[in-house]
């Protein structure tokens, strides 16, 4: 009898053990394919508000621009491509987010911040998005792996209007 509840007890100590092993976990391991590459890139989409064609003005385009590259640099994101879209109003663009950061939390720090600066440095906007939701409510993503990697980095530079923007003024 005695035999037997020590070993309950001892089951019990080495799952609870393993239970706390896990809970406190820091981070969790990186995804890492057979090159050593860690991939957790996100093609992310964002559309303004109403559809507004806001990217034909270039300075906008370059706030955009600058932004992005600026926020994704502080919260420890890296950006391999981004476009705007023929449209005139949404982004394209793909983005490696960091294993300890959910995907809703990085989309709304980037809109966030990309919001911030656009009615900071261009305040006529606040006439259009006066409650100053430069952003639609939702947005669009969808991993990457390394196969279709190049797929969506081409499909990303078709829909890039800069040279377009160029041509037209």
């Amino acid at each position: 009898m005695q035999l037997r509840h020590r070993k309950n007890r001892a089951a019990l100590l080495q799952k609870r053990n393993s239970m706390n092993n896990i809970a406190n976990a820091k981070y969790k391991e990186p995804l890492v394919n057979e090159v050593g590459h860690q991939y957790n890139f996100q093609h992310l989409v964002f559309v303004t508000k109403y559809r507004y064609k806001m990217f034909r003005n270039p300075k906008t385009v370059e706030i955009i621009r600058n932004a992005l590259y600026d926020a994704s640099e502080r919260h420890g994101m890296s950006i391999k491509e981004m476009s705007f879209g023929e449209d005139f109003a949404h982004v394209h663009m793909e983005v490696s987010i960091p294993n300890t950061m959910s995907i809703s939390y990085a989309v709304q720090l980037l809109k966030e911040y990309l919001s911030y600066k656009v009615f900071r440095e261009m305040p006529r906007h606040r006439l259009r998005y006066f409650q100053g939701h430069f952003w639609s409510v939702g947005y669009s993503n969808g991993s990457v792996g390394p196969r279709d990697e190049n797929t969506l980095q081409n499909y990303i530079r078709r829909q890039n209007i800069s040279g377009q923007l160029h041509l037209a003024v």
